[in-house]
């Protein structure tokens, strides 16, 4: 999951038969050059999803997307990320879960690509807050190989998530708040099918599905988040935002983690970060 779709063509092109040349994805193009993941409104999230398509599906599982209009006038990286675990690999890995598996670990494959850690394209969150509320928005939430990405996603209140069904089978979606309480009832979700929610205040809320206990998605409300944005393979992430005064929080498995960052963004030239993001100071990764 969250590999790039050129992998294996070395130009960042999509895989083809012997003899044509690689087809271009737009998208992930966009990503290895700026490491930019902020999230925008429904409609441009639906043209980035159809080149998504186009790739066959091969990289859908990294929420590949673009941040708000302008090139990002804020950069900056994260450390760290490697000594995440996802509380889906977490759960999974308890006897009471019993989702065994009697895979073998390859010998080809080096030790250190063996260990389990967050994907920070789907997994770490990165929100640029400031001191005013904000309006609410709309995204649109990737259903597709037993998951839905992002994995943790920060909103504003009243913000509309739509949850489309890129799987070929049916999913059943519901939504808990952090007392247990369930506020989105599970109901069918076909291929191609979308279902709505919209949490009506600041918390925690989580994702699950009735077919796929590999469904863990969390939703963060905070009415003072103005943007988000998920970083690159590389660790590196970007933020198109307008001038003033920031905190940059950042959240994994629905909590923030690490430091929070204040700032200051310009309407000329770009700010960039000095320090690394560290997600592994003071922090529990489960």
């Amino acid at each position: 999951m969250g590999e790039t779709s050129g992998a294996g063509t070395g130009d960042g092109g999509v895989a083809s038969p012997r003899g044509a040349p690689p087809r271009r994805v737009v998208i992930e193009q966009h990503v290895e050059e700026d490491s930019v993941f902020g999230l925008p409104s429904l409609a441009p999230m639906q043209r980035k999803v159809a080149l998504l398509t186009i790739a066959a599906l091969t990289a859908v599982a990294s929420l590949t997307v673009v941040s708000q209009a302008g090139a990002p006038n804020v950069k900056g990286k994260i450390s760290g990320y490697e000594k995440l675990i996802p509380e889906v690999y977490s759960e999974a890995a308890k006897p009471e879960a019993r989702r065994w598996t009697w895979r073998e670990p390859s010998p080809s494959v080096a030790s250190q690509f063996r260990v389990l850690s967050a994907n920070p394209s789907r997994d770490i969150c990165i929100a640029a807050t400031n001191s005013a509320n904000q309006e609410k928005k709309e995204f649109l939430m990737t259903v597709t190989g037993g998951r839905v990405f992002p994995t943790t996603i920060v909103v504003t209140p009243n913000t509309e998530l739509s949850f489309k069904n890129f799987d070929p089978f049916k999913h059943r979606i519901y939504v808990t708040s952090a007392t247990g309480q369930t506020l989105l009832q599970p109901d069918d979700l076909q291929p191609n099918a979308v279902r709505k929610w919209a949490a009506q205040g600041p918390g925690r809320y989580e994702v699950r599905d009735e077919l796929f206990p590999s469904v863990r998605t969390f939703v963060v409300v905070d009415p003072q988040v103005v943007s988000v944005a998920y970083p690159g393979r590389d660790g590196a992430f970007g933020f198109a935002l307008p001038a003033g005064d920031y905190v940059l929080k950042t959240f994994f498995n629905g909590r923030e983690i690490g430091k929070q960052v204040n700032f200051a963004a310009k309407d000329r030239g770009v700010v960039e970060l000095k320090e690394p993001l560290k997600l592994d100071e003071g922090t529990d990764s489960k």
